[in-house]
């Protein structure tokens, strides 16, 4: 079965930047999600990897997301080999991660702390994500890398949000490189509905995520073709 992935509804009125089409298209019967919370879905039946499912139906959705997991954590795991078989077989590697980052020094030492430790946080961030991408494709040379971005998921009225904003943008600045997709997510944090609490997304909140990834497919020019209905959680 083959059919060109659809943008839904969630997506009217929302602003998008387009992604070039590559020049080949891309079979999808293996997703691997690997990251923190987010990825993993915390508080929600499944997250945005139930509905990678539902939108995949033939295809084998591995969901590796572990809750408070840093970029730090995440190389560790990939070091370790252990989940090398399931990126190795990947068609699409769907990475959520960078978030506790920012969470663990703002709690260590508060906002201040936070702007004196922002730039060599950023740095290490960098550094992860550049290793990250370099596992993956020496694994996989094929797979498709996607990124989220980070929102701001903090209500306008919070004393910092304006701070946070600003350390999010900059941030962000730090994803990605030459074949790496980002989707993007910090336009969700414009909507102040989607949230279970101050930091992950409720189930409407995940929709819109998945929502947002499938647009960022299409303007890839992505083709679907699943075969093997499986679904992997370990």
């Amino acid at each position: 079965m083959k059919k060109i992935i659809q943008p839904g509804a969630l997506f009217k009125g929302a602003s998008f930047s387009s992604v070039k089409k590559p020049t080949k298209q891309f079979h999808i019967n293996n997703i691997v999600i690997l990251g923190d919370s987010v990825a993993y879905g915390y508080g929600t039946k499944g997250g945005i990897a139930k509905h990678l499912k539902e939108t995949f139906a033939e295809s084998k959705v591995t969901n590796l997301g572990i809750n408070g997991l840093t970029s730090n954590g995440l190389i560790d795991r990939l070091r370790s080999g252990s989940w090398d078989r399931y990126i190795a077989s990947a068609d699409l590697v769907l990475l959520n991660i960078g978030g506790n980052d920012l969470l663990r020094g703002f709690r260590a030492e508060g906002a201040k702390g936070l702007i004196r430790q922002f730039n060599n946080l950023k740095r290490t961030y960098r550094k992860n994500l550049l290793e990250t991408y370099k596992h993956i494709r020496y694994l996989n040379n094929n797979a498709l890398i996607v990124q989220n971005n980070l929102y701001n998921s903090m209500k306008k009225e919070y004393q910092y949000f304006g701070f946070t904003n600003l350390l999010f943008r900059l941030w962000n600045t730090a994803i990605g490189e030459k074949g790496v997709i980002i989707s993007r997510t910090d336009i969700m944090g414009k909507n102040p509905s989607i949230w279970l609490d101050s930091i992950h997304p409720n189930e409407e909140g995940y929709e819109l995520m998945h929502e947002l990834l499938l647009k960022t497919l299409s303007a890839t020019g992505v083709v679907i073709h699943s075969e093997e209905p499986s679904e992997e959680r370990i």
